[in-house]
């Protein structure tokens, strides 16, 4: 049977911007994800939130419009304001385990900087028991077997593929990797830019940056 393939892409959005789009699009495009859940963090162990939860929501919906088979999961967000506890991936996706349906397979959305410090993820090793992780390769900086630590390289040499047709008939277990040309930028670099008050062009999508100077956002 061949698994229609579904992309996860979570982070803070703090805010949505160019990078996180295209990185969507690439993955859609080359492994034909039936769509992708954008899914904004609630309380996030590795990052510090800097706007409340509504405008992070908002940006997130101007930001996808365009894109038909892109979706808000808003999950975490609602997690951590019932219990107030940090939001950890595993747990994400167990969530959507339980919502899978049998013809379908989670496909985890990574940079390669995320990827080398996958091992400082709450129970990292039990992801691959949910999902496939696709990794971007940035082309300055792609992914050497030397930069694994002996766990890392051990999953990376067991369930390393680079072949589409392999993800679609297992359900979880395996790593992928591509060099994409996208926009390397982080959300920090972009509030930074905001701050400064210097050109945002081809970096936030038209209605988010419209958005951020409405509300006064970032500065």
């Amino acid at each position: 049977m061949s698994l229609k393939l579904i992309g996860v892409l979570g982070g803070a959005f703090d805010p949505v911007h160019c990078g996180h789009i295209e990185l969507a699009k690439a993955w859609q495009d080359l492994a034909s994800l039936s769509k992708v859940l954008f899914i904004p963090s609630g309380l996030a162990p590795h990052k510090n939130i800097v706007i409340d939860n509504k405008h992070r929501i908002e940006m997130l919906k101007l930001a996808l419009n365009p894109h038909t088979n892109f979706f808000i999961d808003d999950r975490e967000i609602k997690k951590n304001q019932s219990d107030l506890k940090p939001s950890y991936t595993i747990e994400t996706l167990q969530s959507l385990a339980l919502e899978k349906k049998e013809e379908q397979a989670f496909c985890f959305l990574l940079g390669s900087d995320a990827f080398l410090k996958l091992e400082s993820w709450h129970l990292w090793n039990e992801l691959f028991n949910y999902c496939h992780i696709l990794v971007v390769e940035r082309r300055e900086s792609p992914i050497f077997e030397e930069q694994l630590t002996s766990a890392l390289k051990k999953e990376w040499a067991e369930r390393l593929t680079q072949n589409v047709e392999d993800l679609r008939t297992s359900s979880h277990g395996l790593i992928m990797t591509k060099t994409f040309e996208y926009i390397d930028i982080s959300s920090s670099q972009i509030r930074d830019t905001i701050y400064s008050n210097k050109n945002l062009i081809n970096l936030l999508p038209a209605g988010v940056a419209d958005y951020i100077i409405l509300h006064k956002l970032y500065h």
